[in-house]
């Protein structure tokens, strides 16, 4: 078996039990992971630098400590000992931020996971995988060190309220997840089993491109993916979703008009709709330029 199939990330395995379709299942995964990334916003932000954190601060008051030796010795012992506590400053942020993600005390059961802007099928989804994971009988998780060696996981580490940000592409976002212990992870988590076995023990059946259950007639997945890196998205107001909304659906009828074959079948305006409402809160939940 190898440990080094990408395959066996949870990634991986959460994209196929969502929706045949892989390029759907990304876009939702995604724009869950980023709705969760801004719902956090600046707490975030400060947990990502405690190490800047620990060098700046105490190497600023022992600065200040030496100056003011200049004048009074009352003020160099008080920036000194600034500094010492500056020293401690960012285990209390990572103590802080592994509270807030599992709670104080033993970590009895699992925390309410943060899900932003997913739908109640996909939550469900989801934690069943969570759920599968916790179970003492199911597969381990790990992950391969800088060495390639597997280091193996508590199961408690998909307890945490941010478990969904495991599901990220980006080792940054990953790491905002800390494992109960407090330790920073940002490699890929894997599953120690074939994800075949895995997707057959959650008994789950993806949705069907365009919806569960519905073979697609129009190509709405190539309608969003080309939309989504057009400029037209950057002029919407978004603080008026009803405008914005009515501006998504137009531009997506143009796309299809201009898609069609002879027969000029496109959707209906209504069934275009929900998809404006879905391309619109992504961008309302994505983070913004001044905060990535």
């Amino acid at each position: 078996m190898n440990h080094d199939d990408d395959d066996r990330s949870l990634r991986r395995i959460s994209l196929r039990i969502l929706n045949e379709d892989e390029r759907e299942a990304q876009d939702e995964v995604d724009g869950i992971i980023q709705g969760v990334d801004g719902y956090l916003g600046k707490q975030s932000r400060l947990y990502a630098w405690p190490i800047p954190i620990t060098i700046a601060f105490p190497l600023f008051f022992l600065i200040m400590s030496r100056l003011a030796s200049l004048y009074s010795k009352t003020w160099e012992n008080t920036l000194f000992g600034m500094a010492i506590l500056a020293c401690f400053l960012p285990f209390g942020i990572l103590w802080y931020w592994r509270r807030d993600q599992y709670g104080s005390g033993r970590l009895w059961k699992p925390r309410e996971a943060i899900y932003a802007g997913a739908s109640d099928e996909t939550k469900e989804t989801l934690e069943r995988l969570f759920a599968y994971l916790r179970l003492d009988s199911s597969p381990k998780i790990y992950y391969l060190d800088r060495k390639g060696a597997e280091q193996y996981l508590d199961r408690g580490y998909v307890f945490g309220s941010l478990r969904v940000l495991l599901l990220s592409n980006f080792a940054a976002v990953r790491a905002l997840c800390l494992s109960p212990d407090g330790k920073r992870i940002s490699e890929v988590i894997k599953v120690d089993a074939d994800p075949d076995e895995v997707i057959k023990e959650l008994s789950v059946k993806p949705k069907r491109a365009g919806g569960s259950g519905r073979n697609i007639k129009y190509a709405y997945a190539e309608a969003i993916f080309d939309l989504r890196t057009d400029p037209m998205l950057d002029t919407l107001d978004l603080n008026d979703e009803a405008a914005a909304t009515r501006s998504i659906t137009d531009w997506l009828l143009e796309w299809f008009q201009s898609a069609a074959n002879v027969s000029a079948d496109v959707p209906d305006r209504k069934l275009l709709i929900p998809y404006a409402r879905k391309i619109f809160n992504h961008l309302k939940n994505r983070p913004s330029p001044e905060g990535r």
